[in-house]
């Protein structure tokens, strides 16, 4: 019975056209120097292979991928207004494009990225 009901509320997610909402951002998180040095770490070590290290869509992958990966040093993944669409991105992947979700990052690791993507 319970996969029924998983997949009628996911059913009508979708009917609804409902995004799922970010965790609020926890207080100065990304204004953070430790959390934007946290998120650095992560980011070199995951994301940085499509995105580039200074997150300007130019990493080793980049040629093989249709899209391309963002340009992480623009809006609107820079500013900070659009943490939540950030964090989402992060969390859950970008349909029709090559970014995967990445649910083995905690939400405080999610967020240390966005911290981070913020500086670039």
């Amino acid at each position: 019975m319970w996969p029924a009901v998983i997949i009628l509320c996911a059913i009508s997610l979708i009917i609804s056209g409902c995004e799922p909402s970010a965790p609020d951002v926890p207080a100065r998180l990304l204004t953070s120097q430790e959390a934007k040095a946290a998120g650095a770490v992560i980011f070199m070590a995951n994301c940085a292979i499509c995105h580039g290290a200074k997150g300007d869509g130019r990493g080793l992958r980049r040629a093989a991928m249709i899209p391309p990966p963002a340009n992480l040093t623009l809006p609107p993944w820079s500013s900070a207004s659009n943490a939540g669409r950030t964090f989402l991105a992060i969390r859950n992947g970008v349909p029709g494009t090559a970014m995967t979700s990445w649910p083995t990052l905690s939400d405080r690791d999610v967020w240390n990225v966005v911290a981070y993507i913020q500086v670039q």
